[in-house]
């Protein structure tokens, strides 16, 4: 046998000689959230009345404070999260965006600035929610 030979042997043993697609591909619509339910040949009528669950983060996900859809967008986070996400995910942005670390760029400064006004606002809401639930328990 060639080397060639010998290596094509090789791969195909290591997958017991079965072909592999990569995910989503020939006859998988990974794009399609479920299959028609007529596609399903279910004689003991065990799935009739079966609704498909929705989403995990649907039925949970709650609308953020006018107030604070700005300050999420700014920081690129999603309702509801918690301080310490928020103190991590403006971590990230004043890194990235520092005046110190981007001397080149103008409008790297207005957004570090932007990002301190989102985070400031945030930080204020959470940590008075805070509050007002630990003295509520009080």
């Amino acid at each position: 046998m060639t080397p060639g030979q010998i290596e094509r042997h090789l791969r195909e043993d290591t997958s017991w000689q079965r072909p592999s697609w990569k995910m989503g591909t020939p006859g998988h619509d990974s794009a399609r959230a479920s299959f028609p339910q007529d596609d399903l040949h279910d004689p003991l009528d065990i799935l009739r009345g079966y609704k498909a669950r929705p989403s995990r983060g649907a039925e949970t996900r709650q609308h953020a404070p006018a107030a604070l859809r700005e300050p999420l967008a700014q920081l690129d986070l999603e309702w509801p999260t918690t301080l310490e996400i928020v103190k991590t995910r403006y971590r990230v942005l004043a890194r990235r965006y520092h005046p110190d670390a981007n001397q080149d760029d103008p409008r790297a400064e207005e957004r570090f600035k932007v990002i301190g006004t989102a985070y400031a606002s945030l930080r204020d809401h959470l940590t008075h929610n805070v509050e007002q639930e630990t003295a509520d328990v009080g």
